[in-house]
């Protein structure tokens, strides 16, 4: 019997081996032999390398500078994770010290300038932030995401879409993953002239939020989790959203997620809470035809003024959501019935007033939103049902 090589597999074998792939595994592919290489850089293969996982390590982040040279398949990419995992008992003990994150976010700057100036696309860029592990303290959440917006501030590349730990998890207790509020501001501590041309012509942006902990007492039965805010911190961190908001006038997808923890209500806690309350007034968003909204908290008038601002909605998306003060989701049911002709898909869950919760008795069977673990029911509509006048009680 004649032995099988990996060079003597057929074109479409190694096809769908590297379907199959991440970005490193793919490059320590094409360095088996010139044949595998050669194989694994047809046409066909450019398809596969649109959409990749990157590890963020020195040894992967320095493939992917090699890979986006003149000529290199990496120029084909359109749709990149970037991802750390992060083991909780190790985490402070494998803390890097900021000379390799330094080095790590100019390797890949180099790699997006690459891409912004030979890809065959136009350089523009999908971009997802993920973390593989608890992330209790959101400190390797925090580490990726300067990262990756000090990269793109001084590379210029082009976003397509942005996804900050949202779209990738549950964002249930013990699978949480979110942004410290206050990076927000750290971000554009440089100024926003630095990330305004990679945002311009965002389409998407996804956000999962939480308060930036400062630590965790894991020896304490209660929690003792402590944020080093003061009022006027938050409130500047509640603007540094707002402005990372408005430097996405294109956007048409809107993916926000807020993660609660176990703090005292103080007042700076609770401003960046109500986050979405300033959001409504100094954001705006004409261009919008995608909204998710994941457990927040506002104000109805909040509420209100945003959806007035958005009458070309096409898709909505509300699971959780806790009216702090006003009547209730009257003036929010009568809008989507009046005002957005598009809306072709609805879905409620979760809406909560000082009244009581919004239970839907009068929706048919099949328009029930119905998981075990969010009760009470909830509504999904879709084509013109969606914009029929939501009838709820309240109890």
């Amino acid at each position: 019997m004649v032995s099988l090589t990996l060079e003597g597999l057929p074109v479409e074998l190694i096809e769908a081996i590297v379907g199959l792939l991440d970005f490193q595994d793919i490059c320590a592919l094409r360095l088996a032999g010139r044949t595998v290489s050669f194989k694994s850089s047809n046409a066909t293969f450019r398809t596969y390398f649109s959409s990749k996982k990157l590890q963020i390590t020195e040894t992967s982040l320095k493939r992917f500078v090699h890979v986006t040279q003149p000529g290199q398949l990496g120029l084909w990419l359109q749709r990149l994770t970037m991802y750390d995992i992060l083991d909780p008992d190790t985490e402070d003990a494998k803390a890097e010290d900021s000379d390799t994150t330094i080095k790590a976010a100019q390797l890949l700057t180099q790699a997006m300038e690459n891409i912004r100036d030979r890809s065959p696309h136009g350089g523009r860029l999908s971009i997802s932030l993920q973390i593989h592990g608890r992330n209790f303290k959101r400190k390797p959440s925090a580490k990726v995401f300067q990262m990756v917006t000090s990269a793109l501030g001084s590379s210029k590349l082009p976003v397509h879409s942005f996804d900050v730990f949202a779209d990738a998890y549950q964002h249930t207790w013990g699978s949480w993953c979110s942004l410290g509020f206050s990076e927000l501001t750290t971000a554009l501590s440089r100024g926003t002239a630095d990330l305004s041309t990679s945002f311009q012509l965002c389409k998407k942006l996804c956000l999962s939020l939480g308060h930036c902990i400062h630590a965790v007492n894991f020896d304490n039965p209660d929690w003792d989790l402590q944020l080093p805010l003061t009022h006027d911190m938050a409130q500047q961190n509640t603007k540094s959203l707002c402005c990372f908001l408005n430097l996405c006038p294109a956007l048409e997808e809107l993916h926000l997620v807020w993660e609660y923890d176990d703090f005292l209500e103080t007042a700076a806690t609770m401003e960046e809470l109500k986050f979405f309350n300033k959001m409504a007034v100094f954001c705006e968003f004409s261009n919008l035809k995608k909204c998710t909204l994941k457990d927040l908290r506002m104000s109805e008038t909040a509420l209100l003024t945003f959806f007035r601002k958005v009458p070309g909605l096409v898709h909505l998306s509300i699971d959780g959501l806790d009216l702090y003060e006003g009547e209730g989701f009257d003036g929010l049911f009568n809008l989507l019935s009046t005002t957005m002709p598009y809306l072709d898909f609805l879905r409620l869950r979760g809406l909560g007033s000082l009244s009581g919760t919004v239970h839907f008795p009068d929706e048919p069977l099949e328009n029930l939103w119905i998981e075990r673990s969010r009760p009470p029911p909830g509504v999904i509509r879709r084509g013109a049902d969606a914009r029929r006048l939501v009838t709820g009680r309240t109890s």
